[in-house]
């Protein structure tokens, strides 16, 4: 029997890093962020799954009150904002949208996706 060579290396240990930030980065980034979504004339917010996973749904609906904007779901995320909100516009799913929620999320000049998962 002749032996594999795959099998006579020596493994390689995994060594795992911890994320690192830089937090005059972050500072910054949220600076332009906030820049530019003040200067939107009709920004728009739609809220992805990856909220509800990050137990984040009350502080994303707190911030819709607070900014003002208008509120979509991804249809993934149904259920993360009250359908009864006032800013809430329906879910947000390209092409088959209801024509009054896809209106609204494909003219806004400035989006704040949270949570999303984009696939296809």
């Amino acid at each position: 029997m002749i032996p594999h060579p795959t099998f006579s290396c020596k493994s390689v240990p995994l060594v795992l890093f911890p994320r690192l930030s830089n937090q005059l980065v972050l500072d910054a980034a949220v600076e332009a962020a906030a820049e530019f979504l003040s200067k939107a004339v009709k920004p728009v917010m739609v809220g992805g799954p990856k909220i509800r996973v990050a137990k984040a749904g009350e502080a994303f609906v707190e911030l819709a009150d607070a900014s003002g904007y208008a509120v979509a779901v991804l249809p993934s995320a149904k259920g993360l904002v009250p359908e009864h909100h006032p800013r809430f516009i329906g879910t947000y799913w390209g092409a088959v949208s209801t024509a009054f929620c896809a209106e609204i999320v494909e003219s806004a000049d400035a989006y704040l996706f949270a949570g999303p998962v984009f696939n296809d």
